[in-house]
């Protein structure tokens, strides 16, 4: 059986149990019913509906797809070591423990509890730790960027990824639902979670420690890797899985012999409006009425006649902007939601693309750039520690220092009104102004003078690639280093780091089988 349920907004927004809810309507026992799909169908305004797929199947069990070689025999082995704890480091390292290889991960940052205590303390205008931030730790930067694990990339591990999220906590509805959500304050518990099972199928997750120098044999096998080493001590091994973060700017420096090339980018600034604002534009009313209808999603790009593009990234409904910057004297912005997303505010990054191979043929011109429009944006707002941010009607009206009327910038510690067109180029801020009003006929109000523009957002991707073989995952200059992940250029979010995580770890594997 498989039924299609559809409802209006006050059918189903404030029902106390939904499952049990449609499985009345579908006339199956709620123990049997399985939701495969929920979706918002906003194409006709007012008229929106609320849509669910439903059936009696039982639920997929996905592991087999992420654990293909369990059970095989294996090669001899040297414990593998993962540098990076973020989610493609965190996957490789679950699915190497299921195969009973008792990888060693290394992590610069701190667990997720003592991670969350310095995030408060820099938000609340404390001094940053670089090694313990938004950027770095437990769980990577996704950690602090809600849990979106909405992906354009379709590969059967994404089943396995969301069921080891429900299974340590996060909410079911991230099966079905077409924005996966599983909200910061969730993710805290599903990473440590996460943790605790490779700890107990025989892995170690150290953390505090970071990555020295690669050891590398000189004789037999020249370039072949045999240990790293950290501060507090030597790890023999010949396979290390490279999962840094696109925010490990010192470790890219250091090894840019590793055969590093730039890769394009995007950078931009977060825009917010009122939640309610994007709610009523969206949906035709205000989500806050409702206990089961989340605040509104959007996603768009727009072709402007600077001939760049402007496009929306990482929607944080009824979320906030927050402080991304790794080190002292910059600022870099993000955004989150909790897992109710019902904060007054929902931002988004703006962003427009950026080829740094336009530029230079230095590997690091892109990495370069970034810092210093991070340090640049820090200077603009008088080194206060605050972000620098313009209201949309200051931007294409030429002023500059107006408060928004209507919208308080959600950046902690703060944001100051300033002039965007002194950090960023010229066609940038002409993209950004005639890209918003184009946009603004797609929804209405998203022009508004009011709407807030803090900047600067920079790092939605990485700027450089790690090269690798495509099969075999392994560098093309270091045998027996696997880059993986955002941060070594293969991956541009939660579930396709995750991805890349996992596909590493199978490809290692099948290598090893007898």
């Amino acid at each position: 059986m498989q039924k299609e349920l559809v409802f209006r907004p006050e059918q189903i927004g404030n029902v106390d149990d939904i499952k049990g809810f449609l499985a009345r309507k579908a006339g199956v026992p709620v123990e049997r019913l399985r939701i495969t799909k929920a979706f918002v169908d906003a194409r006709r305004k007012p008229d929106v509906k609320f849509c669910y797929r439903v059936t009696d199947d039982p639920e997929t069990d996905y592991t087999s797809s992420a654990l293909k070689y369990k059970g095989r025999v294996f090669k001899s082995y040297s414990r593998p070591v993962v540098i990076g704890f973020g989610p493609a480091g965190m996957f490789a390292g679950l699915v190497l423990s299921h195969y009973g290889l008792n990888p060693i991960i290394i992590e610069k940052g701190k667990d997720v509890a003592r991670r969350t205590e310095d995030v408060n303390r820099y938000k609340q205008g404390g001094r940053i730790d670089p090694s313990s931030n938004i950027q770095f730790g437990e769980g990577g930067a996704g950690t602090f960027s809600d849990g979106k694990l909405y992906t354009g990339v379709t590969n059967s591990y994404q089943g396995f990824i969301s069921q080891t999220f429900v299974k340590h906590g996060a909410p079911s509805d991230i099966m079905y639902e077409s924005h996966p959500h599983v909200g910061t304050d969730n993710l805290v518990n599903v990473v440590k979670g996460i943790r605790e099972e490779i700890i107990r199928l025989g892995g170690e997750v150290h953390f505090e420690e970071e990555f020295i120098k690669f050891n590398l044999n000189q004789y037999y096998r020249p370039g072949k890797i045999e240990g790293i080493t950290t501060p507090k001590g030597y790890y023999e091994t010949d396979t290390v899985i490279l999962a840094i973060g696109n925010s490990s700017r010192d470790l890219i420096r250091k090894y840019v012999k590793w055969g590093i090339t730039s890769k394009p980018f995007a950078i931009g600034v977060r825009i917010e409006h009122l939640r309610s604002d994007i709610d009523i534009a969206m949906y035709g009313f205000d989500t806050s009425i409702y206990k089961n209808i989340f605040a509104a999603n959007y996603k768009l790009a727009v072709d402007t006649s600077t001939g760049n593009k402007l496009y929306t990234f990482c929607m944080c409904p009824g979320g906030e902007v927050v402080p991304s910057a790794s080190y002292e004297g910059a600022i870099c912005t993000n955004g989150m939601s909790y897992r109710n997303r019902d904060n007054i505010n929902s931002n988004s990054a703006l962003l427009i693309p950026f080829d740094p191979k336009k530029v230079s043929d230095d590997p690091l011109v892109g990495l370069t750039y970034q810092d210093m429009l991070e340090t640049s944006a820090y200077k603009l707002a008088g080194k206060t520690g605050y972000a620098p941010y313009m209201t949309y009607g200051d931007l294409k009206n030429h002023r500059s220092g107006t408060k928004s009327d209507h919208i308080n910038p959600s950046y902690s510690p703060g944001a100051i009104p300033c002039d965007l067109r002194e950090l960023l180029p010229g066609y940038m801020t002409d993209t950004l102004t005639e890209g918003i009003a184009l946009m603004g006929r797609k929804i209405k109000g998203f022009d508004s003078d009011s709407a807030v523009l803090t900047a600067v957002e920079t790092r939605s991707s990485s700027p450089v690639r790690i090269l690798r073989d495509e099969e075999s995952f392994e560098s093309i200059e270091i045998k027996g280093l696997f880059p993986i992940g955002e941060g070594a250029g293969y991956a541009g979010g939660i579930m396709s780091s995750a991805i890349d995580g996992i596909k590493c770890a199978n490809r290692l594997v099948e290598s090893m089988l007898i």
